[in-house]
């Protein structure tokens, strides 16, 4: 695996893989600290709870369109110079699969951290007066991670399967719309939208009061049964993506 790697980490050197990894956690950044600007110190008071809530919504929105980037321009490299032929010679296929996923799950584990550091920036800069502890920090980026891998799989066994990248490319912005829909319906709904996952792994709710106006975020015990939910499917689309692959005449 490690020689696979290193393969892949050469041809893909000059794609330019962080530019959207990069324009992913300067946008998210930036909207944090436009929808913080006007905060007072009740608010601030639980500022990064509202963060830890806000960002996944909003990841459910931007990240399968940002994965199917990211998986695209690392899996239309052998499409463009029709080389299948010529690398399976070198290398088993479920080789260039499995590296292929976990240099695209490498960057997007970099994008949730990003993501994480971006939180605390924003919270240093309008002074949040809640702990953001470090179950929260394990939990957000867990969970956002774990999601975002599921995504990059399933877009990666589109990308490696079609020559044209359109199709990688439109999935995930209808993942993104359906994580958005996904938001307005029930967690028994949610659960059939893979980007809602991104909410439903989320340890931090909210509760709004209808008289007083106010919204109090509160912290949850973690959604175990979610995660094993997407861990099945994850484990079947892998089997799946890995076998079609595989078998798949070049």
């Amino acid at each position: 695996m490690r020689l696979w790697l290193s393969v892949e980490w050469k041809k893909a050197r000059r794609r330019r893989l962080w530019l959207p990894v990069a324009a992913l956690v300067a946008m998210q950044g930036l909207w944090l600290a436009w929808a913080v600007r006007g905060m007072d110190m009740q608010e601030a008071a639980q500022g990064y709870l509202g963060c830890l809530y806000q960002l996944p919504m909003m990841n459910a929105i931007v990240m399968p369109v940002a994965a199917a980037v990211l998986v695209s321009r690392l899996c239309d490299m052998e499409h463009r110079g029709d080389t299948f032929k010529q690398l399976f010679t070198m290398q088993p296929a479920y080789g260039l699969f499995d590296a292929k996923l976990v240099l695209g799950g490498a960057w997007l584990l970099a994008a949730v951290a990003g993501q994480l550091a971006a939180i605390r920036l924003v919270g240093a800069w309008k002074g949040f007066s809640d702990a953001l502890t470090m179950g929260d920090v394990l939990c957000y980026l867990g969970g956002q991670f774990l999601v975002s891998l599921f995504l990059a799989l399933l877009l990666q066994a589109l990308s490696l399967r079609y020559k044209n990248q359109f199709i990688p490319l439109a999935a995930g912005l209808i993942l993104g719309f359906l994580g958005l829909m996904s938001m307005f319906f029930p967690p028994a709904v949610m659960r059939l939208s893979p980007a809602a996952y991104y909410g439903l792994l989320s340890n931090v709710r909210m509760v709004w009061d209808r008289d007083t106006r106010v919204v109090t975020y509160f912290r949850r015990p973690f959604p175990w049964d979610d995660l094993g939910l997407l861990a099945a499917a994850m484990a079947a689309l892998y089997l799946w993506g890995r076998r079609d692959f595989v078998n798949r005449e070049v």
